[in-house]
């Protein structure tokens, strides 16, 4: 589906802020107020956020999910990896108290947002993501009608000022395209930590791998293939929203399209071989 434009129930919780100093009382209170609401004793699933350094675009997050509507009891798990800045200051005045975890690495950070997690399920995220308030349900839905083992999702980039959305939109459709067929025979490939839904029980007997590379989703998405099937989910409930920081590290849209491409283009061929 092409989306020229970022949807109402994402944009408003989109706050241009630097740092702790900028938010105002009255946000906190209200992000308070969400979580409070949403308080259980036994989650069915935990969300787990993990941050390192996210001051400028966690409240982001937290707004967003504060107002989480589910039919399932969720708890949130936060997850902070030995940030510099008030990024845990900030989760604390959110009405949710983080966890630290001093080793350095997306995998340390990951498996201890599990390790601290009571629920059945767990959903992975990222701290400068927003979500839609149906994400929940969408992600699970598959998972509890016993139609897959987990599920992942995908998602879109929220322009800076003088960007153009269109212009991420078509990015966006093109590289969804590519996901779709190289989710066929590796969907591992595809699967990403700020959208991927997995059981608890499974995953603790794996752990995520120790180190500080980007690779901890695929390869805890990898060794989950061997029980089961990962579904992938497209829908606007399901889709999260992110900055253009990772587009950003391209140089531009056109340079991150022609990195996509070349990238693309050199492994074409495995999309049509299945894993053993």
């Amino acid at each position: 589906m092409f989306r020229p434009i970022v949807p109402s129930n994402v944009r408003i919780h989109w706050y241009e802020y630097q740092k702790l100093e900028d938010i105002s009382e009255e946000i906190f209170e209200k992000i308070r107020t969400g979580f409070a609401a949403q308080r259980t004793e036994n989650p069915l699933v935990s969300i787990n956020i993990i941050a390192w350094n996210e001051e400028s675009n966690i409240l982001r997050n937290l707004s967003s999910l504060s107002t989480m509507k589910s039919s399932y009891p969720v708890e949130f798990i936060y997850v902070d990896n030995n940030s510099k800045d008030k990024t845990s200051e900030i989760i604390r005045r959110c009405g949710i108290t983080p966890v630290l975890e001093l080793k350095q690495g997306y995998g340390f950070a990951r498996q201890t947002a599990m390790e601290s997690s009571h629920g059945k399920y767990i959903l992975t995220g990222d701290a400068d993501t927003v979500y839609p308030p149906g994400w929940v349900d969408s992600m699970l839905k598959p998972i509890v009608a016993g139609k897959s083992l987990g599920s992942y999702g995908t998602y879109s980039f929220i322009p800076g000022k003088g960007q153009s959305r269109l212009n991420y939109a078509f990015y966006e459709f093109f590289r969804d395209k590519i996901h779709a067929l190289r989710s066929i025979n590796h969907p591992e490939l595809v699967v990403a930590g700020m959208n991927f839904c997995f059981p608890r029980e499974e995953a603790l007997k794996i752990g995520f791998i120790k180190n500080n590379s980007r690779m901890e989703d695929g390869q805890m998405a990898y060794a989950l293939l061997k029980k089961g099937k990962l579904k992938r989910i497209t829908n606007s409930s399901s889709r999260a929203w992110t900055g253009t920081r990772t587009v950003e590290q391209s140089g531009s849209i056109v340079n991150a399209v022609f990195v996509r491409v070349v990238k693309e283009l050199k492994r074409f061929r495995i999309y049509f071989y299945k894993k053993k």
